[in-house]
Formats: C-alpha cells, structure tokens, sequence
C-alpha cells in the first residue's frame, strides 16, 4: 500500500477525497489530512506519505511554499496540486519546484485515477531501481512468463511443472488466453529506457487497476517493449474473456482521451485449454496488432476478426504507378496528390491484409527513389539522413497515418526537384516538357521542332532528357501520349478509337491500337473493358 495525504483548507472537499474512490482497491492508503501548510508539514514529518495531494491556495502557508519544504527535507514524497482553472498557471510553475503534477478542479473519478496510475508507476519504477532484491525477482517472474510465450513448453518437466505450480496456472481444465498491448511509436530516437520502462508501468497499472478478473492474470513486459496480460481461467469461466476485452478498449480510450503523450493498440489471441495455448494466443495477438493498419476494428484487434474476414492480395493498375512517375516529372503537384488518393481508395476498398498494404507502400517509397535518381540527386541530399524505408512504413499504424506520410514524402521530393530545376538547363528541360504538353495531340511533333522553339540544339536537348529522365524526347513523348491515352479510354466519354487517336497524336487508328498494345501489352480495347468492369 503506498500512504497518502489531502492537503486542502476546505473540509468538503477533503471529504469528497476521501469517498470519491476505493482509495485501498487501487494500493493506496488515507493515512491523514490537513487543512493548511503548517499542519500539512508536521502530518509530513510523522507519517511520510508516499503521495500528498496539496491545495495552492491556502493560510498560514501556501502550497507553492509547502511543496518546496517537502520537496526539499522529504524528497521521496511524491506531490499532486490539487488546483483551480484560475491558479493553472501557478501548478504549471509547481512543476519546476518539484511537484510531480497537478489537477484541475472539479475532477471526475476517471481523472484522479489517471493521476494515480501516473504517480504510482514513477514510484514503482523508482523503487524498483533501489531495490536489486525486487528487481531480480521481477526479472526472473519476467523471464519465466517470456519463456511460456516465447517457446513450446511441456507441462511434465519437473522445473517448468515446478513453475507453473508456483505461478498457478496449473492444473486440469484450465484455458489460457494472452492480449498484447503495444505503445505506439516506441521506436522514437529520443526515447531513453527510462522512458520506456515508465510509459509500461503506466499501462500495467491502469490494467491492473480495470481488469479485474475473478481468476489467475498475469502482467509483464514482453518483447519488443509490449506489455503482455495473461489470463488463466476455468472452462464454466468463459466470460473472462469478454471482460478482457471491454477492459483493453477502456485502456485505449483513457489513454488516448488524457492524453499520456502516446497511444496504445490490444491484440488478443484465442482461448485454448492447457500450457501450450498460451504461446499460440500470444501469436495470435501479435497477428492481430500488425493487421491494425488493414482493418476498421479501432485499437483493439481480435485475432478471431481477422480469421472472419477474407483479404485480398494488393496489386492496384500498374498504370497508376507509371501515371504516377509521369507527374512527378512535369511537377503536377494536384495530379499526384489525386493519383495517390486513387491508390488510398484502392486500399480501403479491397480488404487488403497489412502485408498487401506494406508490400503497397513499399512500392510507392520506390517510385519515389527512382524518381529522386532520375532529377540526379541522391536520397540523403533529399531525405532525411535517417530515413528507413521499413521502419518508417511499419511505425504507421493507421492509413490516414500511412498515406499522409507518403503525401508529405511526394510533395518534399517535389519541392526539392522544382529548385534542383532553377538553373539555366532545368528551366530549358521544363519549357521542353512543358511545349510536349501543349503539342502531344501533333501528329507531326519531333525533336528538331521543340528544339527549334527554344533555340538550343537537338543534341542537347536529347542529352538533358536523357540526364533528367534517362530516356529520349521521343520516349517521354510516347510516354505522354500513352497516358493520355489511357485517361482517354477510360473517361465515360464512349469516344470513338479514331478519335481517340487523332486527339493524342495519331492519324492512323491502326497505327495507335498497334503502339498502343506493344506499349502496354494488350489493345485498348482490352484496356478499356479491363479498367471499366
């Protein structure tokens, strides 16, 4: 039990303290209060409490000047300011002198709750550093659950039966469920252990403090800096598991609603009966986290969901991409955004699993870095020096997340090609490509007459197409021609093939349908019907 104190010179609500929670269920105990500073010190002095909540506002002694007092003779008390909207910005400045943090008055039970777990894990982990007894204990009561979940384990050999007896998670007709939580964004460079280790005390302890089942649970630190609840429960017992999961989704919700400075996803695995279930339902909540960025579930996924809903494999038109690449090079700002929310769309109406929607985001990091070679640049003159494809993919756990770094990626590349292009031979390139724009749907447009209209030589103009895009004019040519072609196709505007052809450059239909095909490998007719279905 850890000792706690109220600090406030108003007798109601020292009595509103006292009731407004089960101060023992959540590991604390009422062990006095006062009604000023100075008796708060002397209550101090003789009852060291672990945690004092204090007033600011009060007589004979402040609790700005009690705090300092505290903090300075009794360093191991731990101080919450107990504070009004109109005294906020004296508890902002309590922080500095020591006090651990503060809230606001009128506070509900959800909110002082959070307080708690918040102060209770910085004293935990602060104990845990001094005390090498307790930490050797929790590390090996860790290091035995790691291995349940980690490895297949046989119930018989004598030290694991040893251990299990210890752990009570023997015995004949047992089930085994286990929930992963994982806190977001945990590979953050700044993060220290020390971080870390708080931000798992805090989520153990609001689990602790709202799941409550009536059988066996464990909570440790598993791998990969997640935290692991292991339930153990009789067969006739089998609502645990909905409890479970209405505690997991009450977790996400405070700690997304009070905002911790992160965010947490629950995976939870199936129920089996005996030792091994527990390895299989940890796999099982692993699955289900990593399939978060694919499913509509919010921040608890069941592992069952995801066996009940069938996932497509993500291959979208290959024409998008090259559409892609094709305004990346003539700089269409709006034209890859709405290629890149073509692709979104894609993705959230296929039911692709979280490896087809990687393997996709993969793909258009790819594109990027081609495109990033073709400007003749290098990826870290562009990017940031750290930047990690697969991490930077695997940390979004959402697609709003996932696709709006993408965009930020595409429009960064964007804005350094445009000023890679500001010299004299850049500004040649984008009236060229420009001039191919404007002129695509002339049947008689060549090298010599672009050229031409911008006073340089054929030569030239070949070889800074060729340094920019690694292709010939004719090639980017084609290239224009065919995408707008493609567009033409599909546009609903039931345009003839001749027409078609003339409008991109071609006075043959004939000749078109037969570039067309060795440039995409099937006719536009097929293109049509294939895109149209």
């Amino acid at each position: 039990m850890y000792k706690v104190i109220f600090v406030d010179d108003e007798i109601q609500f020292r009595k509103y303290l006292h009731h407004v929670i089960d101060w023992e269920a959540y590991g604390f105990q009422v062990c006095g209060e006062a009604k000023n500073g100075l008796e708060a010190l002397e209550l101090v002095d003789k009852e060291r409490p672990d945690v004092a909540f204090i007033d600011i506002n009060m007589p004979h002694m402040n609790g700005m000047d009690l705090a300092t007092a505290v903090k300075k003779d009794y360093p191991g008390t731990f101080m919450l300011f107990v504070t009004g909207h109109s005294e906020f910005e004296y508890a902002r400045a309590a922080l500095k002198i020591g006090v651990s943090d503060y809230i606001l008055k009128p506070f509900d039970k959800e909110e002082l709750i959070i307080s708690l777990t918040k102060v209770k894990s910085i004293i935990e982990q602060a104990r845990l550093e001094q005390d090498n007894t307790k930490k050797e204990r929790l590390v090996w009561k860790e290091s035995f659950l790691n291995l349940l979940i980690s490895r297949e384990c046989e119930e018989e050999h004598p030290q694991i039966a040893e251990q299990l007896e210890l752990f009570r998670l023997q015995g004949g007709g047992m089930r085994f469920q286990v929930a992963s939580v994982e806190i977001d964004a945990m590979n953050e460079p700044l993060l220290d252990s020390r971080e870390i280790r708080l931000r798992q005390y805090i989520v153990a302890n609001l689990l602790n403090d709202i799941v409550k089942p009536m059988s066996t649970m464990y909570l440790f630190n598993g791998p990969e800096n997640r935290v692991i609840l292991l339930l153990g429960y009789a067969a006739e017992e089998a609502g645990q598991a909905a409890f479970c999961l209405d505690g997991l989704r009450k977790l996400c919700a405070m700690i997304k609603r009070h905002n911790f400075g992160f965010t947490v996803t629950a995976g939870i695995g199936t129920a089996g009966d005996g030792i091994a279930a527990i390895r299989k339902s940890y796999i099982e909540s692993i699955i289900a986290i990593r399939n978060k960025i694919s499913l509509d579930f919010g921040d608890v996924i069941r592992y069952e969901d995801i066996q009940s809903r069938s996932s497509s494999v993500g291959f979208y038109p290959h024409e998008i991409n090259e559409n892609l690449l094709v305004q990346m090079r003539q700089h269409n700002e709006e034209e890859v955004t709405s290629n890149l929310d073509a692709i979104r769309q894609y993705v959230e109406t296929s039911g692709l699993s979280s490896d087809s929607i990687h393997m996709i985001l993969a793909g258009l990091v790819s594109l990027c870095l081609t495109y990033i070679h073709e400007i003749g640049k290098k990826p870290e003159e562009v990017l940031p020096e750290d930047f990690s494809p697969f991490r930077e993919i695997m940390k979004h756990s959402s697609l709003d997340s996932a696709f709006g770094w993408i965009r930020e990626l595409y429009m960064t590349v964007l804005r350094q090609s445009r000023s890679a292009i500001r010299t004299k031979s850049g500004k040649t390139l984008e009236q060229a490509v420009a001039y191919i724009n404007e002129h695509y749907a002339d049947s008689a447009l060549k090298v010599d007459d672009i050229a031409k209209r911008l006073f340089i030589q054929s030569r030239y103009l070949l070889k800074l197409f060729n340094q920019a895009y690694g292709k010939s004019v004719s090639d980017f040519i084609l290239d224009t021609r065919m995408q707008k072609a493609k567009e033409l196709l599909v546009s609903g505007r039931n345009l003839r093939l001749t027409d078609i052809a003339e409008m991109v450059g071609y006075g043959d239909a004939g000749h078109f349908s037969k570039t067309f095909k060795k440039y995409t490998g099937i006719s536009p007719s097929e293109y049509e019907a294939t895109l149209t279905k």
